[in-house]
């Protein structure tokens, strides 16, 4: 008689080969997709693929050699085969205003489909547009890239007229007045904080009114500087017009002029001439030498 165990080791068996007839149909449907996935006999396997997020960054306008941004990029293996990263750099002709900073991109390889980050920074040293390339190397030479771009700004305020001069005037007229233009030609706002006339013949040149400090001068626009020339004595006068800027903003303007002195004020007094009568007067009351007798 066919008994119980029997029949238990029967759907052992039955089970088991069920089992092995499933894994038999599950490889027979990967194979293709194994051989399409494997290189064929002496082919090279397939070279990473890495892409960045974002593919490019603009930081925008910066004072020279004053302010620093930063921000971060995402590197994505979006290959088939394991991405190791060798190293992260900017590249081309300005590269030096960009630098990296904190990454975990070099520990291990990047899996596909795996991210790792970087911090890039960007300090202009020059007023100019920057643009250059953040390049990741990978295996097998390969490389990839995202853009880099910014400009580098300054205030520059330059006067209309530099040097300024005021001519020749008396000592004691009174003096003449000028007004100076300063002008913002710079790509950034700025200004100055201080106005003074220092340096040289300060006593005669005389800052009298400004709407200069205090207030940042956009690209192009123009103040003010009321300044006054009234020489204190004689001779060529030089001094400056000194506007003390934020940062590398400010400007220097020379003044110059000349003080006349009168013949009294030089201390060139003549003597006082002796007209005709009076010539003829010491004439008159010049004493006579008396005549010898022979």
């Amino acid at each position: 008689m066919f008994s119980l165990r029997s029949k238990s080791k029967s759907a052992r068996i039955a089970s088991a080969a069920t089992l092995l007839l499933a894994v038999c149909l599950i490889l027979v449907a990967a194979i293709p997709a194994l051989a399409a996935a494997a290189p064929a006999e002496g082919e090279e396997p397939p070279l990473p693929q890495i892409a960045f997020e974002p593919g490019g960054y603009d930081f925008g306008l910066h004072e020279v050699n004053r302010e620093n941004s930063q921000t971060s990029f995402q590197l994505r293996n979006v290959g088939s085969v394991p991405a190791p990263i060798y190293s992260i750099l900017p590249v081309g002709s300005g590269s030096s205003a960009f630098w990296t900073g904190n990454s975990d991109c070099f520990n291990h390889a990047l899996e596909p489909g795996e991210t790792c980050s970087i911090q890039v920074s960007f300090n202009p040293y020059e007023v100019a547009p920057f643009s250059v390339q953040l390049r990741a190397e990978s295996e097998r030479g390969t490389s990839f890239t995202a853009t880099l771009s910014g400009e580098g700004g300054r205030p520059e305020l330059t006067a209309a007229t530099n040097p300024a001069n005021f001519g020749s005037l008396p000592v004691g007229s009174g003096g003449a007045t000028k007004t100076i233009d300063v002008t913002n030609e710079g790509n950034m706002p700025g200004g100055a904080f201080i106005a003074i006339i220092s340096g040289g013949a300060v006593g005669s040149f005389h800052l009298l009114d400004e709407n200069c400090t205090g207030i940042p001068l956009s690209p192009d626009a123009t103040c003010n500087l009321q300044v006054s020339f009234d020489p204190i004595s004689g001779g060529a006068k030089t001094a400056r017009l000194f506007l003390a800027g934020d940062g590398e903003g400010g400007a220097q303007i020379t003044l110059t002029g000349v003080g006349l002195e009168s013949a009294s004020q030089a201390g060139g007094a003549q003597p006082p001439q002796v007209g005709a009568a009076g010539a003829q007067l010491q004439a008159q009351t010049k004493p006579r030498r008396k005549r010898r007798n022979r």
